[in-house]
């Protein structure tokens, strides 16, 4: 009986070094991406005043048939890109916001463009 307890103690530990390896391993790559993130989302908040005032030259009234949730994310970035400095939160805010923007575009243009499309796919937004 004590052998088989002593055996099931070894591959309890083993198992526990395995797991923290594991999870060490998750947080360094999740360390990595974040530093991607940071690096990216302050590339695109340095150029999003040329984007918006692009975008928004080109609509013109347009603008008031786009989708409120695109605007909004767009206003939204606008602020952002007043600022100078941006924390973790910004950064990321700042990245979430522009997939919205680009989410709502596309279902816009899908159901715009091709609306036989949304009876073959499921969108996540």
């Amino acid at each position: 009986m004590k052998k088989i307890f002593i055996l099931i103690l070894v591959f309890v530990l083993i198992g526990c070094t395995s797991l923290q390896k594991s999870a060490i391993k998750v947080s360094e790559i999740d360390l990595k991406n974040a530093e991607a993130a940071r690096e990216v989302g302050k590339n695109l908040l340095s150029t999003w005043k040329l984007n918006s005032g692009f975008i928004r030259g080109s609509l013109g009234d347009a603008i008031n048939q786009f989708p409120h949730e695109a605007v909004k994310a767009m206003d939204e970035l606008d602020k952002l890109a007043e600022k100078t400095e941006w924390n973790d939160f910004d950064l990321g805010y700042s990245l979430g916001a522009r997939v919205r923007l680009a989410g709502e575009i596309i279902v816009q243009a899908i159901k715009h463009y091709f609306p036989k499309l949304l009876e073959y796919i499921t969108l996540p937004f």
